[in-house]
């Protein structure tokens, strides 16, 4: 089984499957956004979008709160249309005290059935926000919490991080795009910190790639990061740069099986 473990709703959902089948990918998991850069025509279309995502992020327009409940429907609604092919991974508030933090879990993720809590894109100096979050997920059964790893996070906002997964040794803390810039000094904490894992997504070289899913096989989840990056040339890195089937079968899905206990 071949498991995207990094996805976004991307629109039409039927496209996304249409292109999943003919890459060969069995399963996604999907995340919520509260854009679709991928409807865009041209450039034009794309810089309004992601100059929109970046003003609501901001606080200069609407509000983030009403982006990220409609973005949540819009991942439930996939996931009821092809609740074979998703999983689903819903966005949680930082910053919240923890009451609202548990209850926002139980309202948005444990109610709606997902499996866990992501993406989480911090600014630098931000990871403390994710303490309640860390607390939430060991109330819900240690739902896998996925963080944003690259760019603005440094390798010490990395290193707050893999003290949290230190700290919470039962839930699976995934590191999103090896870690960014940091990837070398990332692999050494994720050899050390058993529930800390790296997804592929996003990388920025094919040599820091190949060096990564062979070193730490067993660690590495296969990401696309759906509408950035593609199904099938993301699936055919990973099939060059594996030095064994081992090792690509470990990062295509045996390892995103194995965490999350897939059985079909």
């Amino acid at each position: 089984m071949i498991i995207d473990a990094h996805s976004h709703v991307t629109l039409p959902i039927q496209e996304h499957i249409k292109a999943m089948d003919e890459a060969g990918i069995d399963k996604t998991f999907l995340f919520s956004t509260t854009f679709h850069p991928e409807t865009s025509a041209n450039f034009a279309e794309v810089k309004t979008s992601m100059e929109y995502l970046n003003d609501l992020l901001a606080g200069k327009i609407g509000s983030v709160v009403e982006a990220r409940q409609k973005a949540v429907s819009e991942l439930v609604e996939a996931i009821e249309q092809y609740p074979d092919r998703y999983i689903g991974f819903g966005t949680v508030p930082v910053g919240l005290n923890l009451n609202d933090t548990l209850q926002y879990v139980n309202d948005v993720i444990y109610k709606n059935h997902l499996a866990g809590m992501g993406e989480f894109p911090l600014g630098s100096g931000q990871t403390h926000l994710l303490k309640n979050v860390f607390i939430a997920s060991q109330e819900f059964h240690n739902l896998p919490i996925w963080v944003h790893a690259f760019f603005p996070l440094t390798f010490q906002d990395i290193k707050d991080i893999a003290e949290f997964a230190k700290t919470y040794p039962q839930i699976p803390v995934i590191l999103g795009h090896l870690g960014g810039i940091n990837w070398l000094e990332t692999i050494e904490l994720v050899k050390e910190i058993p529930n800390l894992y790296l997804d592929t997504s996003a990388y920025y070289s094919t040599f820091v790639l190949g060096t990564i899913i062979n070193e730490v096989p067993e660690k590495c989840l296969f990401g696309v990061d759906r509408p950035f990056g593609d199904l099938q040339l993301s699936k055919n890195t990973i099939l060059r740069y594996a030095k064994t089937p081992e090792v690509s079968n470990a990062v295509l899905g045996e390892n995103a099986i194995r965490l999350l206990n897939i059985t079909g």
